[in-house]
């Protein structure tokens, strides 16, 4: 009855493992749970935990909706476990992650390649800096730096009207002409063209089209219509150039081509008619000048021989007189067939005239009269 124990000593010597789980105290009587093979690797992991504050602590999301629904959330707000809701990763990766989001934010925002056909503008809080050439353009990381890029040397199109549409305009001699064009351009000042309009491309088609209409108000309608289309687009791109330059638009006009210079639909079929006659009127106008001068030419030649002749007549003017009597008696007598006798009783040897055969005469056919009395 007073021997000595060993097993409460024991008992004592080795605490007893407790499940993590567990919400209430071991029962009186109870045998200790052997340690298993984890007993040794992990320090503290059999130790006997302290009592627990509440016997009706829970976790997870269904023990904190019945901790609220018990009405007293803030007693056991603290022991309630929420559930992980992420992938677990070592907390090591984090200063790497956002060294490689910052570098990348940082090369992406402040370098900047220009092309070779390019110019760029570094704008630093606002501030305008100057215009460099292809290569690499740095600026302070976005937002507080930004680079502007362009192309500069490409040759860009402008095309007036949009589409097929009648396009008209008044020409100097009251008349109306359908017009068609295409504005060649290019970016020559890249600050004035960033800086000087908000809308470029708006600025030059109301230049363009203010241009165009001057200078077609200059000429004639015909002018406009035949071969002064060239003169047209040449003078339409120097008024055009005059007006970008005034507003600072930084452009270069290159050309305009006329693409159509035609007369309005309602009235293309008159006015042909009308260009046709007046090309047939110039050209039978040319036609009698032509002739003209080849009468000219005919009567100064007659005349330039005539005024040898009479030099000729002034020395000798018999000699002359019969020579011309002679050439004029034969031209008169060779279209006559009667010869004329000057001298009584002369005898003048006429030349052998060849007389042309008499005709022979019509026989008219005879009747047939078929076969003769059958023999």
């Amino acid at each position: 009855m007073n021997g000595f124990d060993p097993a409460p000593a024991a008992r004592d010597a080795e605490p007893p493992v407790v499940d993590a789980d567990d919400t209430a105290p071991d029962a009186p009587g109870t045998a200790a749970p052997v340690p298993g093979p984890w007993h040794q690797s992990r320090a503290g992991r059999g130790a006997r935990r302290g009592p627990k504050r509440d016997a009706a602590r829970v976790s997870g999301v269904k023990g904190l909706l019945a901790t609220i629904a018990a009405g007293n959330p803030a007693r056991h707000l603290g022991g309630v476990r929420v559930p992980r809701l992420y992938p677990g990763f070592s907390r090591s990766w984090l200063p790497w992650i956002a060294g490689a989001v910052v570098a990348g934010w940082l090369g992406a925002t402040s370098l900047h390649p220009v092309g070779p056909h390019e110019q760029a503008i570094v704008v630093t809080a606002g501030a305008w800096g100057p215009v460099q050439g292809p290569g690499l353009a740095v600026s302070w990381p976005w937002p507080v730096g930004s680079v502007v890029v362009a192309d500069v040397t490409s040759v860009r199109h402008l095309v007036l009207p949009e589409g097929e549409a009648e396009h008209l305009m008044l020409t100097r001699d009251g008349a109306l002409i359908d017009v068609g064009y295409d504005v060649r351009w290019r970016i020559g000042n890249l600050r004035d063209h960033a800086l000087g309009a908000a809308e470029p491309d708006g600025l030059l088609r109301l230049a363009a089209e203010n241009a165009m209409r001057g200078a077609v108000a200059r000429v004639d309608f015909g002018a406009g219509l035949g071969s002064g289309r060239d003169a047209l687009g040449h003078d339409a791109a120097q008024r055009l150039q005059v007006l970008l330059d005034r507003d600072r638009a930084g452009i270069l006009v290159t050309g305009i081509d006329i693409r159509r210079a035609d007369p309005p639909a309602r009235v293309a079929e008159a006015l042909r008619a009308i260009t046709s006659a007046r090309s047939d009127a110039q050209t039978e106008a040319t036609q009698a000048q032509s002739w003209g001068h080849q009468l000219i030419a005919t009567a100064q030649g007659e005349a330039g021989a005539f005024d040898k002749v009479y030099e000729q007549y002034r020395h000798a003017p018999d000699v002359i007189h019969r020579q011309m009597y002679y050439a004029t008696m034969e031209r008169v007598l060779a279209q006559s067939d009667k010869v004329i006798v000057d001298a009584p009783g002369a005898t003048i040897a006429l030349p052998a005239q060849t007389v042309p055969a008499p005709a022979p005469p019509v026989v008219p056919p005879r009747p047939d009269t078929g076969p003769a009395n059958g023999h």
